[in-house]
């Protein structure tokens, strides 16, 4: 138990550690690749994101999800690439081979689509390089540089914010 607090801490202070070093270069770069983070047990809905890159120009190709899988194990994940908390170490190191994949991989945005405070979420979150990140209000705010003040569920709201905000920022083809 003891144990599991020092690697709790250890853990945050990577994450704090993260966000204090990321040097956030403003640029007009149009997103090509996107890179989404997601808790299975509070968002399932792959149609969702799939159609979301679309009206973001963005190939399908060039998406990729991880998504949190911590339930039973007769229970099916709706995405191929997934992680569990078992998958977290000390100093923020990941175990799982698909989750180093997804941080090593330079993305254009980083979507943050969940609400809980899963430390996996948020060492994932904070270690992946990504030029934008996006997250929802409820989650860890020092994460994002855009914070979209809406709840997971109104699917609707946060797609339309997010466009707005990209367009305003010159980081979306005319296509």
């Amino acid at each position: 138990m003891i144990l599991k607090g020092f690697k709790e801490k250890s853990n945050k202070k990577y994450i704090n550690k993260c966000t204090a070093s990321r040097v956030v270069k403003p640029t007009d770069a149009i997103i090509k690749t996107i890179g989404v983070v997601v808790d299975s047990q509070q968002f399932s809905d792959l149609e969702w994101i799939n159609q979301l890159a679309e009206n973001l120009n963005v190939n399908l190709n060039n998406l990729k999800i991880l998504s949190l899988f911590n339930t039973k194990k007769e229970e099916v994940s709706v995405y191929t690439n997934t992680f569990s908390e078992k998958d977290l170490g000390w100093k923020g190191q990941l175990k799982s081979q698909t989750a180093k994949d997804f941080v090593d991989t330079k993305f254009d945005l980083l979507i943050n689509l969940y609400q809980s405070d899963a430390l996996a979420l948020q060492v994932v979150s904070a270690a992946t390089q990504a030029q934008f990140k996006v997250g929802l209000y409820d989650a860890n705010q020092d994460l994002n540089d855009l914070i979209i003040e809406t709840k997971l569920d109104d699917k609707a709201l946060f797609k339309t914010e997010l466009i707005k905000y990209l367009n305003i920022l010159n980081k979306l083809s005319n296509e």
